[in-house]
C-alpha cells in the first residue's frame, strides 16, 4: 500500500483464541498499531495518535537500500510487569516494494540463514528482501537486546508484505541469537499477510526454524488482495506456516484505520501478486 496502512482486527472464535490466550485484543490492537505506524517516518510517528493510544516507544527504524524493505524497533511500555520488544515489518509502500511481491515464483530456500531440507521452497522475492532487511535490522537489534536486560518478549509483526518479512526476518534473528537467551524464542503475530513456501519449508519453520514459537496470522476472507490469490497460491503449491486465525470481517473489534495520505494510483484498486 502507498498510503497509510489500514488494518483492522476483527472478532476471532474464541475457541480459537484460547490457543493463544497470551494475544488478547489489546495486545493484538497493539501490535496493529506497531504495524501501521512502521509505514511512517520516526518524525511523522511523533503526530499518530496510535503512539500515545499504544504507548509504543519508536527506537529506530531501518531500510533495506536494495529491496526498500523497512522495519521500525518499538519498546511496548504498556505494562511495567511485561518487558517486550516489538519488530514491526512495513507492508508495501513504494513501486519497488510491489515488485518484491511480484517475484512470487517459488525458488529454493537456501538465504535463510541455517540448512534447510531437501526440496524446501520460498517465495522469491520475500526471500531476497527478508535478507537485505535482516542485514539493515540485525546489528542495531542484537545491541539493543543487549541493552535491554530486563525484556522478556520479542514480538515480530506487520502488515502483507510486512507479514512475510516479519515471518522470515524472524527465522534469521532466531538463528543470530544465542539459545539461552530469554528471548531466543519470538513471537510471530502478522495481519492480512500472503502465503509464501511450500509444504517443506512450512514444516521445516513450524517444527525446526522456529520451533517452540508462536506462530499467528490473523486474516478474513474479504481482503482483496489474499481472496484474489488463493488460486494463484494453491496452484503453485503454497501452504500455510503456523496457526491461520480466520476473522470475521462484518463484525470488527479493532480498527486502526485513522490518519492516511492523499490516494495515489498505487491505492487506488486492491494489488493482486
Amino acid at each position: 500500500m502507498s498510503r497509510f496502512a489500514h488494518i483492522i482486527i476483527f472478532s476471532v472464535v474464541a475457541s480459537v483464541v484460547t490457543l493463544v490466550a497470551s494475544f488478547d485484543t489489546v495486545t493484538l490492537q497493539r501490535y496493529a498499531h506497531a504495524s501501521s505506524l512502521s509505514y511512517l517516518s520516526l518524525e511523522k510517528m511523533q503526530t499518530s495518535e496510535y503512539l500515545s493510544l499504544s504507548r509504543l516507544e519508536p527506537l529506530l527504524q531501518v531500510i533495506d537500500p536494495e529491496s526498500e524493505s523497512g522495519a521500525t524497533i518499538f519498546r511496548d511500555n504498556s505494562n511495567k510487569d511485561i518487558k517486550r520488544i516489538i519488530v514491526a515489518c512495513r507492508g508495501s509502500a513504494n513501486p519497488k516494494n510491489f515488485g518484491t511481491n511480484l517475484k512470487f515464483k517459488l525458488v529454493p530456500a537456501t538465504r535463510l540463514s541455517q540448512p534447510t531440507p531437501s526440496g524446501a521452497m520460498v517465495h522469491e522475492g520475500f526471500q531476497d528482501a527478508s535478507l537485505g532487511l535482516w542485514k539493515e535490522l540485525a546489528k542495531p537489534l542484537l545491541s539493543r537486546i543487549k541493552e535491554e536486560e530486563d525484556a522478556t518478549e520479542i514480538i515480530f509483526t506487520g502488515h502483507s508484505l510486512g507479514a512475510a518479512n516479519a515471518l522470515l526476518t524472524s527465522v534469521h534473528y532466531r538463528t543470530a541469537i544465542s539459545s539461552t537467551s530469554s528471548l531466543s524464542r519470538p513471537s510471530i503475530v502478522t495481519f492480512g499477510g500472503p502465503k509464501l513456501c511450500n509444504d517443506i519449508l512450512a514444516r521445516f519453520i513450524r517444527n525446526d526454524a522456529l520451533e517452540g514459537s508462536t506462530i499467528v496470522h490473523l486474516v478474513h476472507d474479504k481482503d482483496p488482495v489474499l481472496a484474489n490469490n488463493q488460486k494463484l497460491w494453491n496452484d503453485l503449491g503454497f501452504q500455510d506456516v503456523g496457526i491461520e486465525l480466520q476473522c470475521d470481517p462484518n463484525n470488527p473489534a479493532v480498527h486502526t484505520a485513522a490518519e492516511e495520505k492523499p490516494k495515489s494510483f498505487f491505492s487506488s484498486f486492491a494489488w493482486n501478486i
